[in-house]
């Protein structure tokens, strides 16, 4: 009968803590889950929205009213006293704009791989002696030719209000962007961004003509 007695017993107990435990378990589930200070370091895709640090100030303290928020704010601090503060490069008193030496780039160019690089132009020019007007006006010596003086060519507004020659320093700045360094007129080449391709085309250029003018000097002696 004692036996009956302690075995009824022990299922009792058994069974109280169960239920117990199922219910223990059953309750941490509804709960809202907790977010440790230590959270702030753990990796961008494993963490929590970041904290909101002028929604804070706004409703302090009010803002902090759930436990995980404290502990996410807390961490977030933690962090960054912990990190060595950002090292700021301070701007240069005095920046000198990049002035290009066009006697040196000139002097330094190949017409060879200018001729190749004028190629592009071609589907709008003539290079050859008494050759036609195209798109464009023919280029044969036009290194030193005065601006819009192809007798019978339609010249644009803008280039027909251009005085002066084409002058080795003209055409570096005009091949670089047309439309920039003459606004309205009707050429559509974008250009060539890099210095020393504009230098090999007029070097080409200059090798189409009688007698151009001289190479500037080189400025840079280094």
């Amino acid at each position: 009968m004692d036996r009956s007695r302690w075995l009824t017993a022990a299922v009792c107990v058994g069974g109280w803590v169960g239920l117990f435990w199922g219910l223990s378990f059953f309750f941490e589930s509804l709960m809202t889950e907790s977010f440790p200070a230590r959270l702030a370091a753990e990796p961008v895709e494993n963490m929590p929205p970041p904290v909101d640090m002028a929604a804070v100030q706004r409703s302090w303290p009010d803002s902090l009213n759930r436990p995980q928020d404290r502990a996410r704010l807390t961490g977030y601090l933690h962090k960054i006293e912990r990190e060595a503060p950002l090292q700021t490069i301070a701007p240069s008193a005095s920046v000198q704009p990049v002035v290009l030496d066009v006697g040196t780039l000139l002097s330094k160019a190949d017409p060879h791989a200018g001729e190749q690089k004028a190629r592009v132009c071609k589907s709008c020019h003539d290079f050859a002696q008494g050759g036609s007007d195209r798109l464009g006006p023919n280029l044969w010596a036009v290194v030193g030719r005065d601006i819009a003086a192809r007798p019978g060519f339609s010249y644009s507004d803008a280039m027909l209000s251009q005085p002066g020659a084409w002058s080795y320093q003209r055409l570096f700045d005009y091949l670089e962007s047309p439309a920039r360094a003459m606004p309205g007129n009707r050429m559509s080449f974008a250009g060539l961004r890099r210095p020393e391709d504009r230098a090999a085309v007029i070097r080409y250029l200059a090798t189409l003509g009688p007698a151009p003018p001289p190479l500037p000097q080189p400025q840079n002696t280094n």
